[in-house]
């Protein structure tokens, strides 16, 4: 895997758009590689810091940034691609994660015309009762968390679509097995995973 960056000027108009409908930069992403299917892109774009938008992007190979052909006041800078090397994962071992993602369940209902849809969970209780089920299936016990709501929109919803909901979990978790949290970086997390939804990030815990 490779994990690479680009920092876009968030007052750019396509940047700012681009935040608000990801699938729109999911796309923009794509072009930088020649087969996107089998690159498996995750991607998330961050505004933590001002004036700035960084979209983290993980893939199997490493994209080619020069394929965007980006005007350059929407690309402000770019990190080369990185390898991801995940084999120091061991059982016990505490890590800060962050995972931007859509907690939601079918719609099973028989006769709901909604059936077989997806639907937000919106209660806070379900929400993390949906992050540890998650955990438990990826091999990650979670010990600290927080979430913020954010919003997006489908980009073919045209400009009357309402925002739709989704989290961003920050915390820190413990490795409970190796192999299935390594597999869950790789694959993502969630679903809806071309409007940036998915992306697993692990860093060191900091005492």
């Amino acid at each position: 895997m490779y994990l690479s960056r680009l920092i876009l000027h968030a007052n750019h108009p396509q940047a700012k758009s681009e935040r608000d409908h990801p699938y729109d930069l999911h796309r923009t992403i794509c072009r930088a590689f020649e087969n996107p299917d089998e690159a498996r892109i995750l991607f998330r774009a961050d505004t933590d810091r001002p004036g700035e938008v960084h979209v983290l992007v993980q893939s199997l190979v490493p994209p080619d940034w020069e394929r965007l052909k980006a005007e350059p006041k929407y690309l402000k800078g770019k990190d080369d691609p990185k390898p991801v090397e995940l084999a120091g994962l061991k059982v016990g071992m505490p890590l800060r994660f962050r995972l931007r993602c859509r907690p939601s369940k079918r719609i099973g209902e028989p006769g709901n015309e909604e059936q077989g849809k997806r639907k937000s969970l919106r209660d806070k209780d379900e929400i993390f009762a949906w992050l540890k089920r998650k955990a438990e299936e990826h091999g990650f016990e979670v010990k600290d968390v927080a979430f913020d709501r954010i919003y997006w929109h489908e980009s073919k919803g045209g400009k009357d679509a309402k925002p739709l909901g989704a989290v961003q979990f920050d915390g820190v978790l413990v490795v409970t097995d190796p192999d299935k949290l390594r597999d869950a970086v790789r694959k993502g997390i969630g679903p809806q995973k071309a409007y940036g939804f998915g992306l697993l990030s692990l860093a060191p815990l900091r005492e």
